[in-house]
């Protein structure tokens, strides 16, 4: 009995994770783009500044 509630709280979870990465994924990869675009323009601000 303790391991069927188990293997049901660990599909409820799967579950879980599924549904948050289809809500929350593209809206993430945006924005960790947009802040790859700062840091690499900052670099490479800093870059054109020293030459």
């Amino acid at each position: 009995m303790m391991k069927m509630g188990r293997d049901i709280a660990l599909m409820m979870l799967g579950g879980a994770c599924v549904l948050a990465y289809q809500k929350y994924n593209k809206p993430v990869m945006k924005e960790m783009n947009k802040v790859t675009n700062k840091v690499v323009h900052k670099a490479n601000k800093k870059l054109e500044d020293m030459m």
